[in-house]
């Protein structure tokens, strides 16, 4: 009978094992319980990933995943957490829940998400959102073609940076560096208290 087991455990695991080679890659989700389950999440693209994700536990049960079912997923280094996107220029997909790529963790986050091109959106590869989310949890939306007037608005509480933000200091492609030096500095005045 152990053999017959372990035959097949040794069966499920080697077909898992040459699932992940494929189109999955190893990684895991988190439940909105706070649970985390590892296995294996079938990699898509920027606009799959961020509506619904396959994923195969260790025992083989697959099932499919969107951002109302679970909290957060992540393969590679990639975390991508469930979110609601009530902001001003989402469009199609405002008041509903994604998962958004957490680009930066920390008190003050950088999180993207992807929509389709429009005037509000002039990158070039996929089009795409961030958001910002400070310690007290207020989000602001950034669109890289409004300049810096939302990006200083977003870190007034820092008014150095802020002044910094709207004098120029900062590239477009600095964002992480304005949240790192925002954290940096927040974590300071934590520690004076």
């Amino acid at each position: 009978m152990l053999r017959i087991i372990f035959f097949f455990s040794a069966f499920i695991y080697s077909n898992l094992i040459l699932l992940a080679q494929d189109d999955y890659q190893e990684g895991y989700i988190v439940s909105n319980q706070g649970d985390t389950i590892s296995g294996f999440i079938e990699v898509g693209n920027f606009f799959k990933d961020q509506r619904s994700i396959q994923f195969i536990d260790f025992y083989g049960v697959t099932a499919v995943y969107t951002a109302e079912r679970i909290s957060a997923f992540g393969y590679e280094d990639k975390e991508y957490v469930s979110k609601k996107t009530p902001y001003l220029f989402s469009g199609l997909f405002s008041d509903s829940t994604l998962f958004m790529v957490r680009l930066i963790n920390g008190p003050a986050k950088l999180y993207r998400y992807y929509t389709r091109r429009s005037a509000f959106t002039l990158q070039k590869g996929p089009a795409y959102f961030d958001i910002i989310e400070k310690p007290d949890g207020k989000q602001f939306e950034i669109s890289y073609n409004f300049k810096w007037k939302r990006v200083a608005d977003a870190f007034a509480d820092h008014p150095s940076l802020s002044r910094e933000i709207t004098n120029g200091l900062y590239s477009m492609e600095e964002i992480d560096k304005i949240i790192r030096d925002y954290n940096t500095w927040y974590l300071e005045q934590l520690n004076e208290r």
